[in-house]
């Protein structure tokens, strides 16, 4: 797997500096000398060196104390700051426990073997990776992700990064503890890097937020083969129980409970090859964006630069949404009010004072509602003019069709299938709602501000 290229400035006299940097170039590092501290500082406005090699005595005509330069860097460069390496001629104990005192990190002899030097080097990049790699995955962490991305933008090389997260790991941490998704995190991390080659890289963000810079000839296959491969090993992170379901259960407030999908994963590709990027987190914030499309298809998905219109197409429309110039979806209007006035609800429920209750509270909130106690009538109305949602009760008066089986008919329906379907009861088997097709399930007695605040989520999950 490819790893950022380290960085090393060396301040010193120029043919000492030139030898150090011949040795130092051989570890696979980019080397900058310079002979000053005044240029030394106007490298660090725009580089990010892992170590700066510096003597403890600069002398000539541009002479200073090397000491002071580290007290000076640990108190103007924020972290992660460079490891300062301090050339030092005494072998005076007290001496050189004052260049630690001053902020030095590593007190080397002057003159000090070229070779020794390297090795000296080699250890303080391996320890610097390691302190900067994620501690679940030893995958690098965000530190190295940044300085990957920004020699992406400094090269003349086309390159694609990949913006990877799982959906709905939330859910699945509640249900099994967050060992489970550590173990499921660590088999995605497992995957990328059997998918990259010696040309990518691979780095871990946080929490399931991943990385991959790869070439954009590849890229799209990659993910291919990512979601494959992610597919066929998470179905081993459930029981059995679950698997044959198909879907989790996820508990709320008020013990509402809603069927949520089997974990998977999304991807967004951006390409220099597409887009100009301004900086490292103009490419995270892009491929993050073109993830988040990813994750409004159902199961594993990816999306890229090549197919995002068309994803963005897809998602927008009848919804009231068009596309900024720059690809990003936008509302015609604010998102509440546009789900009020549009909005459609179908309220099944036998109790007259309730269904009462229910068509005035949610007419007030600017829904469109029609009210039924008959499971055929409900079954009419929705294949007449479909509704975006149905409250529907479970136990209704109708002798051939109660309120499961009306749920069934809408679900098994490829047309209706859609409609968000709420269903409350007071059944004491809360499981039953859902297998029968329920997105929700609402116990009874419920309040009315948790009824609201669900429907208004369901409704606008799909604008």
């Amino acid at each position: 797997m490819l790893l950022p290229t380290p960085v090393i400035l060396i301040i010193n006299q120029a043919r000492q500096a030139a030898e150090f940097s011949s040795v130092l170039e051989k570890t696979g590092s980019k080397v900058h000398a310079v002979t000053s501290f005044e240029e030394a500082n106007e490298l660090l406005s725009f580089l990010h060196p892992d170590i700066i090699i510096l003597p403890n005595q600069l002398d000539g005509v541009s002479s200073g104390d090397g000491r002071l330069y580290c007290q000076q860097i640990r108190a103007t460069l924020a972290p992660p700051r460079p490891v300062l390496v301090l050339l030092h001629p005494s072998t005076d104990v007290t001496e050189r426990i004052n260049a630690f005192r001053y902020g030095a990190d590593d007190v080397l002899g002057d003159p000090i073997d070229k070779n020794e030097l390297a090795i000296r080097v080699l250890a303080h990049l391996r320890r610097r990776q390691e302190e900067f790699s994620n501690p679940l995955t030893q995958l690098p962490g965000p530190n190295l992700i940044r300085r990957m991305l920004e020699q992406c933008l400094y090269s003349d090389k086309a390159w694609s990064v990949m913006s990877l997260d799982l959906n709905k790991i939330r859910v699945y941490n509640e249900t099994y503890g967050d060992l489970a998704g550590d173990q499921l995190i660590k088999a995605l991390a497992a995957i990328l890097l059997d998918c990259a080659d010696e040309t990518e890289f691979v780095g871990h963000l946080e929490a399931d937020d991943f990385i991959m810079v790869t070439r954009p000839e590849v890229a799209e296959r990659k993910a291919e083969l990512i979601c494959q491969q992610f597919d066929n090993v998470s179905s081993r992170f459930y029981p059995k129980g679950d698997i044959a379901r198909g879907y989790l259960i996820s508990t709320g407030r008020g013990g509402i409970r809603r069927r949520v999908p089997l974990i998977s994963i999304a991807i967004g590709i951006v390409s220099n090859t597409v887009k100009k990027f301004q900086s490292y987190i103009d490419v995270l914030t892009t491929a993050r964006d073109h993830r988040n499309v990813a994750k409004q298809r159902q199961g594993s998905f990816w999306v890229s630069d090549s197919n995002i219109e068309e994803e963005l197409q897809a998602a927008s429309s009848g919804q009231g949404q068009s596309l900024n110039q720059n690809g990003t979806l936008q509302n015609n209007s604010d998102p509440a009010a546009l789900i009020k006035h549009i909005s459609r609800i179908l309220v099944v429920e036998p109790d007259g004072a309730m269904a009462c209750l229910l068509q005035e509270t949610l007419a007030l909130e600017g829904y469109v509602v029609q009210v039924t106690s008959s499971a055929d009538d409900a079954l009419e109305l929705a294949r007449f003019e479909p509704p975006d949602l149905i409250l529907l009760e479970s136990n209704l008066i109708d002798r051939k069709m109660d309120g499961w089986n009306l749920c069934r008919a809408l679900k098994a329906d490829d047309v209706l299938s859609k409609i968000w379907i709420v269903m409350a009861t007071s059944h004491p088997d809360q499981s039953l709602a859902l297998e029968a097709g329920a997105d929700l399930y609402l116990p009874k007695p419920f309040d009315i501000p948790n009824l609201l605040s669900e429907v208004s989520l369901l409704l606008r999950s799909r604008v």
